[in-house]
């Protein structure tokens, strides 16, 4: 929504259409609120200056309510004022929101509310009021929309807008593996990796690129019989039915035929149901990997609805060893009648089954509590077929005499279950396995991304963010990685005997990696990064990241700050190619 000159907005709140208040004539405070530190030193002609704190700064707006003689009416505006723009939830504490004003709709000021004045009136005897908003910034400076600009190896000359100083963030995509990466910025140098030419010359490569798949073609998978007997999964299964490439995207999903999925042919018998769907093994390993690291996505998505919401999928991602047989697995599946989306990441011993106990669960579980939500579950009602009964009609004769005659009737026969509705953050969800054997030492982690943006997210407590380490001590899971299997499975329910039709769960693999992984000895120089991953050197938080996870030992004199007016950003690092993009918040003092 455009905003007027008279209005403002304040944490996605609009002044005349939310809080209905009309904005008065805001002065801006020239300055924020300043101290100055000074020490009184005895027998010195003055004092020694030490400084001046430049602290909050304060903005008061003044705002009219119009309600004439209606005090129900004003009565109402005013609790919704405060309802609005104040809150008791002890989360909120500490938050501060943006507030922007219509007369300068580009700058924008964080801060928090302090007080709202008791209202005076305009007119005696009438609910016309004036009062007044005090908002505070505990940062006094205002932002101007974000600037993001690309970079290029060596010097850039940046020209920054506003009047004080502003963090950089520097987010970098490598064409290949990198030794180190750093800039110099006003004097400042910030950089991550090796530090000296002769540590840099010789770094170590922890992880080469084996695979690096982004499933856009089936031509590396086969489902030939022979090929996936090695692949279990839990519960009883059938693999049949077969898998595609997503045409608008590069992932592999069940296969559309006759305009539906293909899960292959459903049991007539409900007492044979069992999970059905094609499994597909990987042939593109050339080596097996004795210490490796993996990496891949996985998307589920349970639809909702009376009938939707019952259905049960179950994708699964299994490796194997060099002849087939299955050492591990990265599975997202449902439960009974639409109960919540768990999540496994499981090592198996060389020949194990599932009810032998040769397996270590790494993960289990829905993601976080408070992600969890329940409907009330729902009986649904679903017509199994018809069925004669024998019904007694009366009637009476010409001389008032009863007479019953007893006929057939066919009626519908139903049977009554139930659709849980439940979900958490993997009811629809894209979450990436990463898994490295070390030796007998595994690290692993389970991370969800946005289907929107196609980004981690970082909130625990919404998303399922998960990992750890894990020592095989007894050295029981040492078999080497030979290739990958990945299955793609429903289990029908009681709607599938009397097609009664519904939408089966969406599921898809995205992007397979592989590296060989070499175990660098202790304080042995390594590389940051390879080849794809992301680096962002944020300045603003005083962090960096590789792929999401915070990375050190950084190499800094500070987290160089750019200047208002012209920098000149030095990129240093092996980034010919490397795609890269400065970020930052021109700021107003």
């Amino acid at each position: 929504m455009t905003l007027q000159r008279d209005d403002f907005e304040y944490a996605g709140l609009n002044s005349r259409d939310d809080l209905q208040v009309e904005m008065g004539n805001v002065v801006l405070p020239s300055a924020p609120a300043m101290a100055e530190q000074v020490t009184d030193i005895p027998a010195m002609y003055g004092n020694q200056f030490n400084g001046t704190n430049f602290t909050s700064r304060m903005i008061s707006i003044p705002v009219s309510i119009y309600c004439a003689d209606n005090q129900d009416r004003f009565n109402q505006v005013m609790h919704n004022l405060s309802g609005l723009l104040l809150s008791d939830d002890p989360s909120d504490n500490g938050k501060e929101y943006p507030l922007v004003f219509g007369f300068e709709p580009k700058v924008t000021y964080w801060g928090h509310i302090t007080a709202i004045s008791d209202p005076a009136p305009i007119n005696p005897g009438m609910y016309d009021m004036t009062l007044t908003i005090t908002f505070v910034q505990s940062d006094p400076r205002a932002t101007l929309p974000q600037v993001e600009k690309p970079l290029n190896n060596g010097l850039n000359t940046i020209t920054v807008d506003g009047t004080a100083r502003t963090a950089p963030v520097i987010q970098v995509v490598p064409k290949r593996p990198l030794k180190y990466i750093g800039f110099n910025l006003n004097g400042g140098q910030f950089g991550l990796g090796p530090e000296t030419p002769d540590d840099q010359a010789n770094a170590i490569q922890p992880d080469i690129h084996v695979i690096n798949d982004p499933v856009a073609s089936m031509a590396m998978w086969t489902n030939d019989a022979n090929a996936i007997s090695g692949i279990k999964t839990d519960g009883p299964y059938k693999y049949q039915g077969s898998a595609e490439i997503n045409s608008n995207s590069t992932t592999m999903k069940v296969a559309i035929v006759n305009g539906n999925k293909d899960f292959g042919p459903i049991p007539t018998n409900p007492r044979d149901f069992t999970w059905i769907g094609p499994t597909y093994r990987y042939t593109g390993m050339t080596e097996a990997l004795t210490n490796y690291r993996v990496r891949a996505g996985l998307h589920h998505m349970r639809h909702s609805g009376t009938h939707n919401g019952r259905a049960m999928g179950k994708i699964q991602l299994s490796l194997l060893d060099a002849s087939g047989n299955m050492i591990g697995r990265f599975v997202i599946g449902d439960h009974m009648q639409g109960g919540q989306t768990y999540a496994a990441l499981q090592l198996y011993k060389k020949g194990s089954t599932f009810n032998d106990g040769g397996h270590k669960t790494l993960y289990w579980g829905s993601g976080p509590s408070k992600a969890f939500h329940n409907e009330r579950d729902k009986k649904v009602k679903i017509k199994i077929g018809t069925t004669t009964k024998t019904v007694t009609k009366k009637s009476r004769s010409r001389r008032g005499k009863v007479i019953t005659k007893s006929i057939k009737k066919t009626v519908d026969k139903y049977m009554t279950t139930t659709n849980k509705e439940e979900g958490d953050s993997l009811t629809n969800s894209w979450v990436f396995m990463d898994l490295t054997k070390a030796g007998n030492v595994y690290t692993w982690e389970l991370h969800q991304y946005s289907l929107y943006t196609g980004r981690p997210y970082h909130d625990r407590n919404a998303r399922l963010i998960a990992s750890g380490r894990w020592v095989d001590t007894n050295n029981e899971y040492e078999s080497a990685l030979g290739g990958f299997g990945q299955t793609f499975l429903k289990h029908p329910i009681t709607e599938d005997s009397v097609k009664v039709p519904y939408m089966s769960p969406f599921m898809t693999l995205t992007d397979l990696q592989v590296w060989k992984h070499n175990q660098p000895q202790p304080n042995e120089p390594t590389y940051i990064a390879n080849a794809g991953e992301e680096i962002v050197m944020d300045c603003e938080t005083d962090t960096v990241t590789v792929n999401g996870q915070l990375v050190s030992p950084v190499w800094s004199t500070d987290y160089p700050q750019l200047k208002p007016g012209v920098n000149g950003l030095t990129m240093v690092g092996d980034l010919d190619d490397a795609q890269m993009t400065l970020k930052y918040l021109p700021k107003l003092l």
